[in-house]
């Protein structure tokens, strides 16, 4: 026993070490730190690597979006077909009222801000060289393109297509979750050390602290009524739903991971619906398109960066577009830490204008509050199958059917 104890405090500071938010805070930490200290080339050096490593990730982004889209559709079966669709467009239609709700609360919140433009002096760092690879597609190409092949190898399926979408699959995340990802923090550094070095950083945080934390204030105050909405604003009903539903969303607040607290938020949506057969089927379809702390989160902090970069804020044809691809971008989110801001990299460039300066801002400061937004994600989900349990009940009561949804 005492053994057991021993070896489990040894593996503890190994996997504190290995957590990618304790990796990124440390890189961002020794950049800020140290970056006085290197010369310009040195700079030039690490700044080389990121702009190398975002090529790779612009060439990868169209294989994820289609694998990522084309893989779940797949996986439907023509018996569950009417189901899924239901709960799919009911989770893009909660993703899209999400970021209805976050940009008008951003404009609220920025509106009347006066732009807090990041200092910028005469330096102007480029790296040594630019890796130039071939685009393959747009994403919105893939994203359309592996809707098809998804609903096609679904309602008629052939091993041969769905051997090359799992094999493009595997490839993607082997490179997303054993290269790129492990190399997060030299990815963030890179561009961290060239906005420092420009005097790009100076200030930021201290000026937009507060936005920032009112953000995240205002996540959870969002997802209390999620939670009141779930318990039919019964107290005693608020308390069972939050106590089942707790470790879970400790778990992904620690891990980063809606995948590792799947097995928890299973547990909790059992108890919580006393219905299994809906749970097993809603929680795991739910786990990478549904994320009400990421539509919440990054269209804030965006418009944060736009105002901090002097970019004025979008129109509302604009953030719509945005807010559309954005929702659709949610069904190939990568399972991965900060996997999000990822596949949104290219929206932020393409809609609201962002250059690589900003770009960087967006993935460092996004990757420090992961753990919110993922937390947030899984709680909301947790919530979420109560309401749907709530409606499903109403329609069927409603239109006097019996039995359940068609479930896979």
């Amino acid at each position: 026993m005492r053994m057991d104890r021993y070896e489990n405090m040894l593996k503890l500071p190994r996997k504190i070490a290995l957590n990618p938010l304790v990796q990124l805070i440390f890189a961002m930490s020794l950049c800020s730190c140290f970056y006085t200290k290197l010369s310009v080339d040195t700079i030039r050096f690490f700044l080389t690597i990121s702009t190398c490593l975002r090529a790779l990730l612009t060439f990868v982004l169209p294989f994820l979006l289609f694998s990522f889209i084309a893989v779940a559709l797949s996986a439907i079966p023509k018996e569950g077909m009417l189901f899924v669709l239901v709960l799919m467009a009911t989770v893009f239609i909660s993703n899209f009222i999400n970021i209805l709700i976050s940009g008008s609360v951003g404009y609220v919140m920025l509106s009347g801000v006066v732009a807090k433009e990041v200092n910028n002096n005469a330096v102007s760092i480029m790296p040594l060289f630019s890796l130039q690879l071939p685009v393959v597609a747009k994403t919105l190409h893939a994203l359309i393109f592996g809707i098809i092949i998804g609903f096609a190898n679904s309602l008629y399926p052939n091993k041969y297509v769905h051997r090359v979408i799992n094999l493009v699959h595997d490839g993607v995340m082997k490179f997303m979750k054993h290269f790129f990802v492990p190399l997060l923090p030299i990815f963030v550094s890179g561009f961290l050390l060239k906005l420092f070095a420009e005097g790009k950083m100076t200030g930021f945080l201290k000026e937009n602290s507060k936005i920032c934390f009112v953000m995240c204030v205002f996540l959870w105050t969002y997802l209390a009524l999620w939670l009141c909405m779930a318990a039919s604003f019964k107290k005693k009903r608020v308390v069972e739903i939050f106590k089942n539903t707790l470790p879970a969303i400790v778990t992904a607040f620690s891990s980063m991971s809606s995948a590792a607290a799947l097995p928890l938020s299973l547990e909790a949506a059992h108890k919580n619906t006393k219905d299994k057969v809906l749970s097993d089927a809603f929680m795991p379809l739910t786990l990478n398109f549904h994320m009400l702390g990421d539509t919440i989160i990054i269209p804030i902090l965006a418009m944060t960066i736009m105002l901090a970069f002097n970019h004025p804020l979008p129109n509302i044809p604009t953030f719509l577009i945005f807010g559309v691809f954005f929702v659709l971008n949610k069904f190939a989110g990568g399972g991965v830490p900060s996997g999000t801001i990822m596949v949104t990299v290219p929206l932020l460039r393409d809609y609201l204008g962002f250059d690589d300066s900003m770009i960087a801002f967006a993935i460092a400061f996004y990757g420090v509050i992961d753990p919110i937004a993922t937390s947030g994600n899984v709680a909301a989900n947790n919530f979420f199958v109560i309401i749907f349990q709530k409606f499903s009940n109403f329609t069927r009561k409603k239109f006097r059917t019996r039995g359940s949804p068609n479930i896979p």
